[in-house]
């Protein structure tokens, strides 16, 4: 219970919109922005570089909380291990070709090149929703859905 009080103390619920479905959003820069300043500096002292990469800050977020949850539960995990390393946050779109008709699917990726987690933890991240590839050698990549307030009508 304690670890949900944590990471929605770094999210500003006032910035919770509703969309013309009556569901609820937060802009990608309202989620990312908090955890960035609330984490840069202490990673850093850890001897890590958080770096962003979200080239649509005011993309629409259904699942913010989910979203927040990995990412602060995976930046609390960096800290407590003694590597040093690089984190980048980034935005994707998975779109196989031109003519592909189905929705576009975007994606928050955490590439770590030093990090790697268990298969416990990958099962844990699994179950909100994220795909994890870890390895040693490699580190740990996590790629989280967008689920947007207009994709399932």
């Amino acid at each position: 219970m304690k670890e949900n009080q944590d990471f929605l103390k770094i999210l500003d619920l006032n910035k919770v919109h509703t969309s013309v479905f009556e569901r609820k959003f937060m802009y990608l820069s309202d989620v990312i922005d908090p955890i960035y300043r609330e984490y840069v500096i202490r990673l850093e002292r850890a001897g890590y570089t958080l770096d962003l990469d979200v080239l649509r800050p005011k993309h629409q977020v259904e699942n913010f909380l989910a979203l927040t949850k990995i990412i602060v539960s995976y930046l609390n995990h960096v800290l407590k291990t003694p590597q040093k390393g690089n984190i980048i946050i980034s935005m994707n779109t998975a779109g196989d070709t031109l003519a592909d008709i189905r929705p576009i699917s975007n994606f928050i990726t955490i590439k770590d090149d030093s990090t790697i987690i268990t298969v416990e933890q990958r099962e844990q991240y699994a179950i909100l929703g994220a795909k994890v590839k870890s390895r040693l050698g490699f580190g740990t990549t996590i790629q989280i859905p967008i689920t947007e307030p207009y994709d399932k009508l």
